[in-house]
């Protein structure tokens, strides 16, 4: 992961992800709000060893800093706190998180040298999400 340290994706294109919002009930006036904003995203190593994933958009940055393999409280953008835990397979960072209710979401983002691709699945949910970020030259 560390070769991607920094560098800067923006939000090309989104599928699905209106319908993964509804179904983790995020309201309409947050979601129409969300699905208008094309955020930038970077990972960031800290110096205790931790990493920041920050997302940045015109009304709002959001900063997720965890340890890898550690579970974390979260405060989701919508507001609603998930335990999160992320891990590292080859050139993709996997998040889990789980609701209080139970009900898990993967987020699975794959860096490239030009690309970040997320992809996201749910317990309970038949779609996938794919959002494709572009590198910030």
């Amino acid at each position: 992961m560390d070769k991607y340290i920094g560098i800067k994706y923006k939000l090309k294109s989104s599928d699905n992800f209106e319908e993964y919002l509804k179904f983790i009930e995020v309201g309409l006036l947050s979601r129409k709000l969300v699905t208008s904003l094309y955020p930038v995203c970077v990972l960031t190593k800290n110096e205790d060893g931790s990493y920041s994933l920050t997302m940045i958009t015109a009304i709002r940055k959001v900063v997720t800093t965890f340890q890898l393999g550690e579970e974390f409280i979260e405060d989701r953008p919508d507001g609603v706190k998930v335990k999160s835990v992320m891990h590292v397979e080859g050139d993709s960072l996997v998040q889990v998180q789980t609701e209080q209710n139970g009900r898990k979401s993967t987020h699975i983002r794959k860096f490239t040298d030009n690309q970040l691709t997320v992809t996201t699945t749910a317990e309970g949910w038949n779609g996938t999400c794919v959002r494709i970020y572009e590198l910030v030259k």
